[in-house]
């Protein structure tokens, strides 16, 4: 009996929901409590502005999950003229995210936080809320056997043969005997900033999220 092997994909685009802004606060110096305490500062300043942008709604989560702090040695050449010399010194820093549901708030805060000193920005994620990203997630995984189903049937109607009737269904990677692949459903995102808002913050417009299933499937026709 003819087997026809097919793959069934779909793939849906949905607008982001949230977008969490990692903060990293990093300064060194030649006195460990100087930069402890400026870091220390620097830190506590960060959050409570988190608390404050969810205490008021503009954000739904915040975290604060790394500090650091270190001693390292630096070769410097006091002048010139004279040879280099070993110098202790210190570090210290910490890590703030913030997920924001207003998108305005986040790109007026982040310019404002990256003036402060010892402050960097490491980017924006990008991403839905768990009750969408379900939802979608289940509709591409139906999509994707109905496609399969779709092509399984459109070939066996072009090669003049019968009905064609599901043997095997396997999530994209479960096939035996076949290299790895990605997940069975995935979901990507990218973000894009681009400056210009009226109040000198950054006008903040990230990509669709993609959310893609695959399937393969082994039809038997007669």
């Amino acid at each position: 009996m003819p087997l026809i092997v097919v793959e069934g994909r779909a793939v849906r685009f949905q607008r982001a929901e949230r977008g969490t802004l990692t903060v990293r606060v990093a300064f060194s110096g030649d006195s460990r409590d100087a930069v402890l305490e400026r870091a220390r500062g620097s830190h506590a300043a960060l959050v409570d502005d988190a608390k404050a942008h969810v205490t008021q709604g503009r954000a739904t989560w915040w975290g604060a999950d790394g500090v650091t702090a270190w001693t390292f040695d630096e070769w410097i050449k006091p002048k010139p003229h004279l040879d280099s010399q070993k110098v202790r010194r210190f570090r210290a820093g910490s890590r703030v995210r913030v997920k924001f549901r207003d998108f305005a708030a986040l790109g007026s805060w982040a310019p404002t936080v990256a003036q402060r000193e010892g402050v960097n920005l490491d980017g924006v994620e990008w991403a839905l809320t768990d009750a969408t990203r379900v939802a979608l997630t289940r509709e591409v995984r139906r999509s994707a056997a109905l496609d399969a189903g779709a092509r399984a049937a459109e070939y066996a109607s072009a090669l003049g043969l019968g009905e064609a009737r599901l043997v095997t269904l396997y999530e994209a990677g479960l096939r035996p005997d076949v290299g790895a692949r990605p997940g069975p459903t995935t979901v990507s995102a990218r973000g894009a900033a681009a400056p210009g808002s009226g109040d000198g913050g950054f006008e903040l417009r990230p990509d669709d999220i993609e959310v893609t299933a695959a399937v393969s499937a082994d039809y038997e026709v007669s």
